[in-house]
């Protein structure tokens, strides 16, 4: 704590918090006494500190640990460069070095990042244990590049509105639903591996997978809908299409709204979780986490969902699925060219509901016109009934 406090003094005084109007991410206090800087310097560095719960070799966390690492951007958006050491703790790229990713960052403190990172980039600290060769994304990236999603990182124009793998990809958690390995597990290894530290990292990695933790089947429908119930965005790529004669699949622009409307939808909004959802027909099964990087539209003849495969993709839930089974609609709707069926009976059944109120509200307002004209008075005393006195004041 006392590290910490050191370090907060140093960089309060260092830095200033960045203004609005300004695109630089810190400036200098100007003036400073450069003998005060030395001593809280020296104090950062002598003093010992908490114990970090990942290993920072390369001092990135001197700035990163500082909850007010911000800016504001030229369009006024606000930027975190905030670490929090005991989350990314736990997080499936915790031994991963910061420069592994960040290439581009040669020197401390460094000059203002332009480029980002890619996901393909190759690691040069952690190896394949299978090849021994250096760590790499790449060959899911290739497979991502060739889907309905795939983009470069910097992206202009409408391809700017697909997914990047940041976008699904948030660095999660190994297991929120464990805090720690049992101790009986980490015991057992640790009599043959004999490094307790390596013992939990590799039962976080093997675990998760292993116990093969996944999203909800809400938070896949959430995270669908992020981009395709985004009205402007599904109407930028519709006015496209129209304009350059590109053709899209007929549901694209109610994909959401017709999902949610299906009896599939219906069910995964209620919080059942065997219900199909979008990843469970629009992604192959049999080698689910490498298709579900390769998404095709439905007009690909490798689409799960292409007209020659529905019968396949059906029967993994619907095991006596046909051909006539298939031809029902999941993305259902009442819009007129879409579902021209769904369309006039929900017409018709709105006309006769509509008839059916008015003919009952009628006859109502007809019977009580008749009972008042007659003397019958409503009354709730006794029961609720229509009364009337007889000329012997008995009713």
């Amino acid at each position: 704590m006392i590290y910490n406090r050191y370090r907060q003094l140093l960089l309060n005084a260092l830095y200033r918090t960045p203004r609005p109007e300004s695109s630089h991410r810190y400036s200098l206090r100007y003036p400073f006494k450069l003998r005060q800087y030395a001593i809280l310097l020296l104090l950062c560095l002598v003093i010992p500190g908490t114990h970090a719960v990942f290993d920072d070799d390369e001092g990135c966390l001197i700035c990163h640990s500082y909850p007010r690492m911000t800016r504001v951007t030229e369009d006024g958006a606000v930027r975190s460069y905030y670490v929090i050491p005991e989350v990314y703790a736990n997080t499936v790229h915790r031994n991963v070095p910061c420069r592994d990713c960040h290439t581009y960052i040669k020197e401390l403190p460094h000059k203002p990042v332009t480029e980002g990172v890619t996901c393909n980039t190759e690691c040069h600290s952690i190896k394949n244990p299978a090849t021994g060769q250096p760590f790499s994304h790449k060959t899911i990236y290739d497979t991502y590049e060739q889907s309905v999603h795939g983009r470069d990182k910097i992206a202009e124009g409408l391809e700017s509105d697909k997914p990047y793998c940041v976008t699904c990809h948030t660095n999660p958690i190994y297991d929120p639903n464990e805090e720690a390995p049992p101790e009986h597990v980490v015991g057992r290894c640790v009599l043959c591996h004999e490094s307790e530290k390596f013992v939990t990292q590799w039962y976080k990695h093997t675990s998760r997978r292993i116990r093969d933790v996944k999203r909800s089947p809400q938070h896949i429908v959430e995270l669908c809908a992020s981009c395709h119930d985004d009205a402007k965005l599904v109407q930028r790529h519709v006015d496209r299409a129209e304009k350059e004669g590109l053709e899209l699949g007929i549901k694209f622009p109610i994909a959401v709204k017709s999902y949610n409307e299906s009896f599939h939808g219906k069910l995964t909004d209620y919080g059942y979780e065997n219900a199909a959802n979008c990843l469970d027909c629009h992604v192959e099964q049999e080698n689910f986490y490498k298709s579900v990087h390769e998404i095709r539209p439905s007009r690909d003849p490798l689409s799960p969902v292409h007209k020659d495969n529905k019968v396949k993709t059906c029967q993994q839930c619907h095991v006596h699925a046909d051909e006539n089974y298939a031809q029902l609609d999941p993305h259902p709707t009442a819009l007129p060219g879409m579902g021209d069926f769904r369309h006039i009976a929900e017409l018709i059944y709105n006309i006769i509901s509509v008839v059916t109120i008015i003919g009952l509200v009628g006859l109502s307002m007809i019977e009580t016109f008749a009972r008042r004209r007659d003397g019958a008075a409503f009354q709730l005393k006794g029961g609720t009934s229509w009364r009337r006195e007889n000329k012997d004041n008995s009713q």
